[in-house]
């Protein structure tokens, strides 16, 4: 979920967070998933990009109850045919790190593949967007009763700040 919010406030005011190859360079570093030095290739950018936006789409539509574009199905699988990530022992001999030969398309592979295993689990029915319509982000709903409603309710989450306009409101009301 964490890749589809590198467009902030999707449908409001779409703030790309992938502008560059030093932000995706530094997307996959702070993501946790790779601490690898590489060189990025310009179509990098743009393979992960239009594989974000594939993603999106799909969950659109499965939530619309619609068919996914045969298309759409076709690029996620073909991205997870590459390469994943691969583990390997950190230097101390302890602690794993994910390498890839090939950064980017390992990378987004592993992506690819880890979004048709959410998908093909039943989980997706799990996945909604922020009940704030500025900010619209999906996110894996792991509550027990499957109730939320906002991206994130702690520090300055859209539930925080809806449950802050809300008090404001009911006060001002009162008074």
């Amino acid at each position: 979920m964490d890749f589809l919010a590198t467009v902030g406030e999707r449908g409001h005011r779409d703030i790309e967070r992938l502008r560059s190859l030093d932000d995706l360079a530094g997307w996959i570093k702070h993501a946790g998933i790779s601490t690898q030095e590489t060189l990025l290739k310009d179509s990098d950018l743009s393979e992960a990009k239009t594989l974000r936006d594939v993603m999106v789409r799909v969950l659109e539509d499965l939530q619309e109850r619609r068919k996914p574009d045969v298309a759409d199905i076709g690029a996620l699988n073909q991205a997870a045919k590459r390469p994943p990530l691969r583990p390997e022992l950190g230097a101390e001999g302890h602690g794993v790190v994910l390498h890839a030969d090939v950064l980017v398309p390992s990378v987004l592979s592993t992506l690819a593949r880890d979004f048709i295993q959410l998908v093909g689990s039943g989980e997706v029915d799990r996945v909604k967007r922020c009940a704030d319509p500025t900010c619209n982000m999906f996110f894996l709903d792991k509550s027990r009763a499957n109730n939320r409603i906002w991206c994130a309710t702690e520090g300055p989450g859209c539930g925080n700040k809806a449950k802050k306009r809300a008090f404001v409101a009911r006060h001002r009301h009162a008074e």
